[in-house]
Parts: structure tokens; sequence; C-alpha cells
């Protein structure tokens, strides 16, 4: 089906998962996204996530090193709407910045996916990056566990959602002025948007209203050995979690001051409340605790996640046959337009498939 972005041709430089996931995006809505590869390919084309973040689009060889294919690459730029790039050095080993593709387009869009500003570090990494905005916390409850180390690439992919719309953006400005630009988008600075409500501080003003129990925990272990994440913590939760739980009475204890203060009377009744967990299946719980109203879900792994009956569906997640892995579940269309839905036109390109277009 037709995508919103279908007009338009897009040349994706880089070897970084935010370049290659803003990629993926972009070719969802039927932009025309070109991959440019060096001759030994991208470092991901081992990995199945390869062909998750590089469907639909394109790819075509260029060696940083070639004169001739750099100067293919030109051409192909002054044919193209956006650039967008994210390398793990310094300097695009391309020389495509956005004064040398405004030489080629004077209308041309060129984003890049730096780890910080230019005047700091932009070469940061996605750990590094992680690891200075809050990803990798001690989620201890003592905070005695140290820093915990995330494998999923948060930065890279908040990045991506970020520099999409940003890209949308500058295609509406220039069919109003005809003009082009550059779009800087730093992984740090797009981290403050996915942490959101998280980093917002005043000394002066409580953060939310404080949970009426000290004993309600988030997450507790079931009779299979499974966990539950709760959130009952408040009135509109509390009452009809513990009528389900068949102890109402608790309520007033479980709420008493008195628990914020005395640790050895908090430490037995969370005791307690935990024991009634391990009485039931963790899907048990689950399916009690919607029928009372209550916010619960038992902790999926990956793949239960993937395969739940609203994933499918929803269509956010779908199965595409691939070159490579064969059948495979993926991420479905993100963005999902009634008039132009996009869609998944194809499976991730072999290296240089299309290298006829740099001819």
């Amino acid at each position: 089906m037709a995508g919103a972005l279908s007009r338009y041709q897009i040349v994706e430089l880089g070897d970084q998962p935010a370049v290659a996931v803003l990629g993926m995006l972009l070719a969802d809505q039927g932009a025309d996204v070109v991959k440019v590869e060096r001759p030994e390919g991208d470092p991901l084309r081992s990995t199945p996530v390869f062909s998750v973040w590089n469907r639909g689009k394109k790819s075509v060889v260029a060696d940083p090193s070639s004169e001739e294919d750099r100067c293919r690459l030109r051409g192909l730029v002054r044919e193209t709407d956006v650039v967008i790039e994210c390398f793990d050095s310094v300097v695009n080993p391309y020389g495509i910045d956005y004064e040398k593709a405004r030489d080629e387009k004077p209308d041309i869009i060129h984003l890049s996916i730096p780890g910080l500003a230019e005047e700091d570090n932009p070469t940061a990494s996605e750990i590094i990056i992680s690891a200075a905005t809050g990803v990798y916390v001690d989620r201890s409850s003592d905070g005695t566990e140290g820093a915990s180390f995330i494998a999923l690439p948060y930065a890279s992919i908040f990045g991506a959602m970020v520099a999409a719309p940003a890209i949308t953006a500058a295609l509406f400005h220039r069919e109003r002025s005809g003009e082009g630009q550059s779009v800087v988008i730093p992984l740090y600075d797009s981290m403050f948007t996915a942490m959101g409500s998280a980093i917002v501080r005043r000394p002066d003003v409580p953060s939310g209203p404080g949970a009426l129990s000290p004993v309600i925990a988030r997450f507790y272990r079931c009779a299979d050995d499974r966990w539950v994440n709760l959130n009952a913590g408040y009135e509109r939760s509390l009452r009809p979690m513990l009528t389900a739980m068949g102890h109402p009475d608790w309520y007033d204890a479980l709420t008493d001051e008195r628990l914020h203060s005395n640790l050895e009377e908090r430490e037995e009744w969370a005791a307690r409340f935990a024991e009634v967990w391990l009485q039931r299946p963790a899907v048990e719980w689950e399916d009690m605790m919607e029928d009372a109203g209550v916010p619960l879900t038992m902790c999926r792994t990956l793949r239960e996640w993937m395969e739940t009956e609203h994933a499918w569906q929803s269509g956010v997640v779908v199965e595409l046959d691939d070159p490579v892995y064969g059948s495979m579940r993926q991420v479905g269309i993100q963005v999902r337009l009634e008039d132009t839905p996009g869609s998944i036109r194809a499976a991730a390109p072999a290296l240089g498939q299309h290298n006829a277009d740099l001819s």
C-alpha cells in the first residue's frame, strides 16, 4: 500500500543502529530508502536484527576509498531528497556532510545523528550514552547492587524516533519554502525525550501522590515461579486488590502510618503479603486482577510477548519471509495512517543488490 512518504528518496549512510532504525521507519511509510554500504557490508549483516532494521530498503555498495564510487554516490545524492547519517567515527568516510550534499542539491535535507553535540563528543557510542543518561542505574531497593546493564539499544531507538518526525517537519518546511536544511539529532539529547517525567524535578513541588502503603512492592513471585508486575499502591487499586485476594480487612493495617517508621512491623507485613502471591500461578493472578480492575500483568519473555493474541490482531507483530532466515516474526508498521498506511514492501536486501542505482 502507498505510504505518506512514497514520493521521497532517502540516502542512508552509516553503520550504527540509530540510522538503520530511522531508515526502517521511513521505508515503512513509503520512502525509497537507499542504504549505502562499504564493500564488507553493514556490521549487523550477520545477525537477524539486520533483517528487521533494513527491510524495504535498497542496498548499494560504495567504497569510500574509491573516487569512482564517491563520484557515483554524489550523483545519487543529486537525485535524492534526504541524506541521513550516523557513523562511529567523527568524519563521514564518504565526505557527504551538509555542505557537500547542498553543493550537489541546493534543497537537500541532511540529518546526522552524533552521540553528543559536535563540541562535546560526537562519536560517543550507544553504551556511553546509555551510561550517561540514566539507563544503567542501580535498580536495587537499597542501592547496593550497582549499575544494571541493559542490552536493548534505548539511545539509538529513541534517537531514531526523534529523528523521524524531524525529517517530516523538514520536508514540510521545504514544501512551503523550497529550502532544505541541516538537522542534527544527538543521541544524548534524544534521551531527554525518552525519560519524560522521570527527569522533571522541582524541589518545591511533590513529584506525584505518595503510595498509601510502604509494604506494597512492584514485583511478586507466584506459585509457578513466574513473576507479576503490580501497580496497586493507591486507593483506586489497593482496596479492590485486597478484596480479590480475600483480605479486605488488611486495608487499615497496610495503610497505617506506623509502617513508615516501624521497620520490623513493615517487614512482617511485607512477608505476609508476599506469601499470598505464592498461592496461585501468575496467569491466574493476572486474570483475577483484570476482573477486579487492578493494574497487574505477568512478566512475559520477549517470545511470549511476540506471541500474544493482541500483538497479532493489532498488527504490531507480522511474519515475513526473509531470504536468509526464512519465515521470521518482526515488528509491524509502527505508525498506521488510515489513507496512507504504508507497508513492509520487501525483505532486507542482499549486499549490493541495487548497485545499478549508482550507475
